[in-house]
C-alpha cells in the first residue's frame, strides 16, 4: 500500500515533482548595519585632526599644508606638522583621554647638501599616543629600518624642500625609549645603501635597571 500511494503521488501531474519556491534574499540583511571598520577609522581620525587643529594657535599654527598623520593607534592619532617659521611640530589626541600634549622645535637644521638621515624628534605621548621617533631623510628614500633584527614599522609624513634638494620626513614606530643605532635601507640617487642612525642614547648610557629597550651599537 505505501509504495502504491508514492506511485500515485509521483504520477499526478504528468511529471517530476514541482520544487518548492526558492525565497529570494531579503533586502534589508544584505545591506551593511553600519560604517565600516575603515570609515570609523578615518572618521575617528579627521575627529582628531579638529581636535588638534583647534590646539595648535600662536606660534604652533600649521602652515598652509595643514597637519599631517604620523601615527595611528587604536583609540590616538599622533600629527606633524611645519609652521610659517618652518618650525618641526607634533600632537597627539585621544579619544578617550584627548589631547596627549603639543610641542614645537625651538629650531629646525636645514636641509644636507648630502644624502644624509638625521633625528628630528622624539616624541613619548604615553600608552595611549605610543612612542614616535620623527627622521628627516635628506636626498633620500627610506626603504626599510631595523632594531637589531626587528623590523621597525614606518610611515612617510611629509616631502619638504625643492627637487633639487628635498627632505622627507618619516616616524619611526618604537615600542618605547630606545637605545643604540637603528640599521635603515636607503635608495639615493647612486643605488641602495645601508646606513646607521645612532639614537639619543647609547647602551652605556642607560642604567642596567632601566625599562629601555635596546637596538644593540652601530
Amino acid at each position: 500500500m505505501a509504495v502504491a500511494a508514492v506511485l500515485a503521488a509521483c504520477s499526478q501531474g504528468g511529471g517530476a515533482a514541482k520544487e518548492p519556491e526558492r525565497s529570494s534574499p531579503s533586502t534589508a540583511s544584505a545591506r551593511p548595519s553600519g560604517p565600516s571598520a575603515q570609515e570609523r577609522a578615518r572618521e575617528r581620525v579627521e575627529s582628531h585632526r579638529q581636535q588638534v587643529s583647534a590646539l595648535a594657535t600662536g606660534a604652533a599654527t600649521p602652515d598652509g599644508e595643514g597637519l599631517s598623520v604620523a601615527r595611528r593607534g587604536t583609540q590616538s592619532t599622533t600629527f606633524f606638522w611645519s609652521t610659517a617659521n618652518r618650525l618641526y611640530c607634533a600632537s597627539a589626541y585621544s579619544s578617550t583621554h584627548q589631547s596627549l600634549g603639543l610641542r614645537c622645535l625651538a629650531s629646525v637644521k636645514p636641509v644636507s647638501r648630502t644624502p644624509e638621515l638625521s633625528r628630528i624628534d622624539e616624541v613619548d605621548f604615553g600608552p595611549q599616543g605610543g612612542y614616535t621617533l620623527l627622521v628627516a631623510a635628506d636626498r633620500e628614500t627610506i626603504r626599510a629600518v631595523t632594531c637589531g633584527d626587528t623590523a621597525v614599522a614606518f610611515r612617510e609624513v611629509r616631502v619638504t624642500g625643492d627637487p633639487g634638494a628635498q627632505r622627507t620626513v618619516y616616524a619611526l614606530e618604537l615600542e618605547g625609549w630606545t637605545a643604540g643605532a637603528l640599521k635603515v635601507r636607503v635608495s639615493r640617487a647612486d643605488g641602495v645603501h645601508t646606513s646607521t642612525l645612532p639614537l639619543a642614547w647609547t647602551d652605556d648610557e642607560v642604567p642596567p635597571d632601566s625599562d629601555w629597550y635596546s637596538c644593540g651599537a652601530s
